[in-house]
């Protein structure tokens, strides 16, 4: 083999290999875009939209099994959810289900809703729980008049328990709003979401709401 063909076949390898990065390499850097009361917020491009993700973390002193029931407490809607209008189990168990979720907007920006899958999962070594919701292309519950089905939704609820006793509860997710929506709602709630939910979430743990609480599917941190 020649010094031409070897130089060829190593410059077939680099550009191999830098295709290769850019679309497998990592995703882009979150950017910080709140930090108030133990709350961070974050975002994100994401790939094929041109509206970011999001993504809240707090830390909480909790039980595993606290912070899921109130992420699942059907007054979540009013008391966890941020802009939540409607939150209904069509079908299912804490552990999975079917649910309908209205949220409200502000004049003259219509209400969004839509249907989604809503399940549980713990790694059964470092007990690290998620709950997964995702829009479903369903016509369970018709759209109300005046109301937008979202385009699509997907996010996802981490609980892990940290070396401190507490919990890292992140909060992540990105959507496709449908119809006309102005980009200053849209920058609202990418930071509000997750910054009034975590907030939400940590006062009702530290008022005691579903501290007795137990899921027999849910194994809990040993304490020291």
């Amino acid at each position: 083999m020649t010094k031409k063909q070897i130089l060829m076949i190593t410059l077939i390898g680099v550009s191999f290999l830098s295709n290769l990065t850019s679309l497998f390499g990592q995703s882009p850097e979150w950017s910080e875009s709140k930090r108030k009361k133990g709350i961070q917020v974050f975002s994100r491009p994401f790939p094929g939209s041109n509206l970011d993700e999001f993504l809240g973390r707090a830390e909480v002193e909790a039980s595993i099994s606290q912070v899921i029931a109130l992420l699942t407490d059907p007054a979540s809607c009013k008391n966890l959810y941020h802009q939540c209008k409607e939150l209904t189990v069509l079908s299912g168990t804490e552990k999975k289900s079917v649910v309908y979720l209205r949220n409200s907007a502000p004049w003259p920006v219509n209400d969004r809703d839509l249907i989604m899958d809503r399940g549980f999962e713990q790694n059964e070594k470092t007990l690290a729980t998620v709950m997964k919701i995702k829009r479903l292309d369903s016509n369970a519950r018709p759209t109300p008049s005046g109301v937008t089905r979202m385009e699509n939704f997907e996010g996802v609820w981490r609980i892990t328990p940290q070396a401190n006793g507490k919990l890292k509860i992140e909060y992540q997710a990105h959507f496709e709003p449908g119809g006309s929506v102005p980009q200053s709602v849209i920058n609202l709630v990418l930071t509000d979401t997750p910054y009034e939910s975590l907030l939400n979430l940590k006062t009702l743990v530290e008022e005691g709401k579903h501290k007795e609480t137990k899921f027999d599917w849910v194994k809990e941190p040993t304490k020291n």
